[in-house]
């Protein structure tokens, strides 16, 4: 599913109309008719409590009239807000604005009310509709909106906003000065890059597509590079498990890890790989810790390779580890726990300049690579980096809130650079491609926030392509799979005094979910965070 803007939205909604004779009118109907289907699911009972929705002048207001009509005519009790008389408003949503009068419905004016006759009639609601500003607000939001919104705020009522809450930019998730906390939203067509990006996605609430009748054409145009991430491509990426499999049908992993104190990451990486189903594991460690890995793993095969006596593996070791990598085609994985340093980088740069096989690198292999990214230019094979902000502020020499500030657009610039795939971890992990392509991955949540996680990522991913996933959607089946396991293990116990190899043991049950995930049928919502329904 594609991801826009703002300005995109608009220019795809203006397509609809001229190109395809689809009228305005129609499509704001549409919109609004979403998120009555979304109120219904909320409260099924009409007597279940009373709404409140507050009508901006724009678009936005427009859809929050039909709202307003519609579930008046479902026996709902609604209270309706205005910015102004009928004649304030222009266009579609005037033409919504004058049907809903003449239905017998009643506005209140917010712009004549005392603040304190709103604030009474907010705490006695039980839901709020924000349909105040849409997603065509540029600027600092103004007076009266602002003191509305923070009115909304103030209120016990839980709140589903209109597209995207009121003073959130739709192209940053910047706060625009007063922003709407919404419980819900329900976007239209596509999500918005402000809903998937902080702050604004922490604005938002659990997020609904609604479809309105935009033309697919225009909804899954190649023109649009970002894109989120659904249960539904994942399901139709991952590898089939056959009657007659066996163990060397689903391939072979080697995870290069582990350090004297870190062979903890080598562990979990190695049983990461298990989980997300490669048939054989095998973990390489200097050989003089052969003997702590093996009293950790019970199905991963240990390999020793030389070390330097501390736990480190030494450069002068890559003939070994080559031979078995090719001789196994396995998948690879560099960097967890590994110490950093020139050894580490002298080791790396040996195996991208030798193999071909797809490698996925991490942790101390990045932190090798903030010392020379040169060698990703020589490798000779598909790599796949999974930097934190952290390590990607080291890669790049960028200080970390810049990176947070514009996370896809320096993933995308860096994947072009370094021509590999970079999985840019965080709350909404965006996975880029060397041509330019970005998804967005809408799972995960602060379970994960915890040593070792990225680890079991490093893992997941390797074993994914270790099935003989193209590198590309092994890292981002990886990255959804990583952050739906999190989020399972969250729903059934909580999410607060995990450790990071809790999750685990609930990468089985995401993955059966996600083969669980069906098409829906047209014009229904579509949850962002599917397995929340």
């Amino acid at each position: 599913m594609k991801i826009v803007s703002g300005e995109k939205m608009g220019q795809i909604d203006r397509k609809a109309m001229e190109a395809y004779g689809i009228p305005g009118i129609v499509l704001m109907e549409n919109a609004g008719l979403q998120v009555v289907s979304l109120v219904q699911q909320l409260y099924p009972r009409p007597d279940d409590g009373m709404i409140a929705v507050f009508c901006g002048r724009g678009n936005n207001g427009g859809d929050g009239f039909v709202i307003a009509r519609h579930l008046q005519k479902l026996g709902y009790r609604v209270t309706t807000w205005a910015m102004g008389v009928l004649s304030a408003y222009k266009g579609d949503a005037a033409t919504n604005y004058d049907i809903y009068l003449k239905g017998g419905g009643h506005v209140s004016l917010l712009t004549e009310s005392d603040p304190s006759a709103i604030t009474k009639e907010l705490q006695e609601s039980d839901l709020i509709v924000d349909a105040l500003l849409g997603t065509g607000v540029r600027n600092r939001v103004a007076e009266p909106f602002a003191e509305v919104i923070r009115a909304i705020n103030g209120s016990r009522a839980r709140v589903l906003a209109v597209d995207i809450p009121s003073g959130i930019s739709a192209d940053t998730g910047e706060v625009l000065g007063e922003a709407v906390k919404a419980d819900y939203t329900v976007t239209f067509a596509l999500p918005k890059r402000g809903l998937l990006l902080f702050p604004g996605a922490q604005y938002a609430g659990r997020v609904f597509v609604g479809d309105i009748g935009i033309p697919r054409e225009l909804t899954a145009s190649s023109e649009i590079r970002e894109n989120l991430v659904t249960g539904d491509e994942i399901k139709g990426q991952l590898p089939r498990r056959v009657a007659d499999g066996h163990k060397g049908t689903y391939g072979r992993a080697l995870i290069l890890a582990g350090s004297a104190g870190m062979t903890g990451a080598a562990a979990l990486a190695s049983e990461a790989a298990l989980r997300g189903g490669a048939g054989l594991v095998y973990a390489g460690i200097a050989a003089e810790l052969r003997a702590v890995l093996e009293a950790k793993l019970r199905e991963v095969i240990i390999l020793a390779f030389p070390g330097d006596g501390k736990g480190n593996m030494e450069p002068a070791g890559v003939g070994e580890i080559l031979n078995f990598a090719e001789q196994c085609r396995a998948a690879v994985a560099f960097g967890p726990g590994m110490e950093p340093g020139r050894k580490t980088l002298e080791l790396l740069k040996a195996l991208l300049n030798k193999t071909a096989l797809p490698m996925v690198i991490d942790a101390g292999g990045l932190s090798a690579l903030a010392l020379d990214t040169g060698p990703l230019a020589q490798k000779k094979g598909p790599v796949i980096v999974t930097p934190h902000p952290g390590e990607m502020a080291r890669l790049t020499g960028i200080e970390v809130p810049a990176i947070q500030r514009r996370r896809w657009e320096i993933a995308a610039e860096k994947a072009r650079e370094w021509d590999s795939i970079v999985v840019l971890k965080g709350a909404h992990t965006v996975t880029a491609l060397p041509d330019g392509e970005v998804f967005v991955n809408p799972t995960g949540n602060p379970v994960l926030s915890t040593a070792g996680s990225g680890d079991i990522l490093t893992g997941l991913i390797t074993g994914l392509a270790a099935q003989g996933l193209p590198p590309q959607w092994a890292a981002v089946c990886g990255a959804y799979l990583h952050g739906l396991a999190g989020d399972l293990l969250a729903e059934q116990v909580g999410e607060r005094g995990h450790l990071a190899g809790d999750v685990l043991a609930f990468i089985p049950p995401a993955l059966n979910r996600v083969s669980e995930f069906s098409s829906r049928a047209p014009g229904a919502l579509f949850p962002v965070k599917e397995f929340q329904q």
